[in-house]
Parts: structure tokens; sequence; C-alpha cells
């Protein structure tokens, strides 16, 4: 009987044991714990004339969840936007812009390297 018990609770040791180590290891792989890299999109606008037009993209764009940065210019007649894909698409970025009151003409990838 008391072999009986000492296997029990030998197995039940290994079985936390196992559990507990098996937990720790999905969390690392788990997505709670990855940490998506931001996405960098330049997007050619329509319609800028001023540093206000710059502004009002800045901050309609920039208040959208999962943005990381909006720098538009009028001269160039486009914006660089840094974003995360797991927050925000390009399809929301485009309604702010357009919302604003300008013409997203195309969205270009940037090469990273």
């Amino acid at each position: 009987m008391c072999k009986q018990k000492l296997a029990v609770r030998v197995i039940l040791i290994v079985f936390v044991l196992a559990a507990t180590s098996c937990s720790s290891s999905a969390n690392k792989t788990g997505k709670g714990d990855i940490k998506m890299e931001p996405s960098v999109i330049e997007v050619s606008i329509g319609g800028m004339s001023c540093t206000g037009c710059e502004e009002t993209i800045q901050n309609n764009v920039g208040k959208l969840k999962g943005i990381r940065s909006v720098k538009a210019s009028y001269t160039a007649g486009n914006a660089i936007i840094e974003f995360f894909p797991d927050k925000v698409d390009t399809l929301k970025i485009k309604e702010a812009i357009t919302g604003s009151g300008y013409a997203v003409k195309k969205f270009i990838i940037p090469n990273r390297e």
C-alpha cells in the first residue's frame, strides 16, 4: 500500500513537472510574447498643397490604433507611415486619408535593407 502511494505521488510529480515545462515553452512561442515589427509604407497622396494638409493627414492617420508614426510631405506628395499590420491594415489607412479630403494614388513598399 505504501509503495502504491509513493508510485502515485511520483507519477503526480512527474505530470506536474511536465505540464509546467510545456506551458513555459508554449508561452515563449505563443502570440502573447511575439513582438511584431512595424511595417513601413509610402503612400502617394493627391491634393495636398500646404503644411496644414500635412498636419491633417498626420493627425487623422495618427489617430488609428496601430500607427507608430506618420510623416506627410505636401512637396513630395506622399506620407511615410510606420504601422503594425496586426493592429491596422492599409484599407483603414486609406480611409483615414480619403476621409480627410485627399486622394490616395498608390501604396509603395520601400526597400528595407
